[in-house]
């Protein structure tokens, strides 16, 4: 784990201050270096475009200098802005008493860059409002942990994992006992099944996992036809601080057709999730 960093993306999203403070946060947890990622994706979409398909020929190379010349600007724009952005949290990080610390700013997707560090990467940290983008395309690129931030920043002391007994509820037991990100806190398990006797099996299956690896956990079974309600109200009224799941299964046209629970929870969730794909 010593060669691994943890990754922040920097953008202008609601809560990208609180993921530059959470990357702070598990920087010095785990004494790794902190990587701010500023991305300029040059996708710059013209106003000046007719539409109508009635350009003089004349016209066509003078509008064409004119959007090249559009695209520079808003591209020049872009870089100032992330740079001054990375300048900004990486003040902030250095306060706080961040040593080892790694500015970068690269062009093209979000996603082809952190496939690009995802094998020197420990966890990424992302923040997420409504007006975010391609988020499920980046979750879906990534195979390490991904923090999503959505709210602001406060110390993790509580976790909560729902257990079905997938293979992906079991590789997210198994990441989060190999290499926990938070090691030191309060751990529940639930699964949500109206058959007791099932669900309490499942349960004793986690509870066992954990043990394995030195891990106490409280477990709980819950009823109810909505999961993710049942899910977040057991969050609610036992004040846990964070839910930690797998991520996004790889059948995109299940999820199209019926829905995909990871989206359902970035939708409905009001505090952080730890996604393991």
């Amino acid at each position: 784990m010593s060669s691994k960093k943890v990754l922040v993306c920097i953008d202008d999203s609601s809560y990208c201050k609180a993921a530059c403070e959470y990357g702070v946060y598990i920087s010095k947890l785990h004494n790794l270096p902190l990587v701010l990622l500023n991305v300029v994706n040059h996708t710059h979409i013209s106003k000046k475009v007719d539409l109508s398909g009635n350009i003089g020929f004349g016209s066509k190379e003078t509008l064409l200098e004119e959007l090249s010349l559009e695209e520079q600007e808003e591209s020049k724009k872009l870089i100032i802005k992330g740079r001054t952005l990375l300048k900004t949290f990486s003040e902030y990080a250095k306060e706080q008493g961040v040593e080892n610390l790694f500015s970068l700013q690269r062009h093209g997707s979000f996603e082809e860059n952190l496939e690009d560090l995802e094998k020197e990467t420990f966890i990424a940290i992302i923040g997420f409002d409504k007006n975010s983008k391609n988020l499920e395309d980046i979750i879906r690129t990534l195979n390490i942990p991904i923090l999503i931030v959505n709210s602001e920043f406060f110390p993790i002391n509580s976790i909560l994992m729902a257990y079905d007994g997938s293979d992906y509820a079991n590789k997210a037991i198994n990441e989060a006992t190999k290499e926990p990100i938070f090691p030191n806190i309060t751990r529940h398990i639930v699964n949500i099944n109206k058959d007791t006797q099932s669900s309490q099996k499942l349960l004793h299956e986690a509870k066992n996992l954990f043990a394995k690896a030195d891990f106490e956990v409280q477990t709980s079974s819950l009823e109810g036809d909505n999961k993710i309600t049942e899910i977040l109200n057991y969050q609610k009224n036992n004040n846990l601080d964070i839910v930690a799941m797998g991520a996004y299964s790889h059948n995109r046209l299940k999820n199209v057709l019926f829905g995909s629970f990871t989206s359902k929870m970035l939708e409905k969730a009001e505090k952080p999730l730890l996604l393991f794909r």
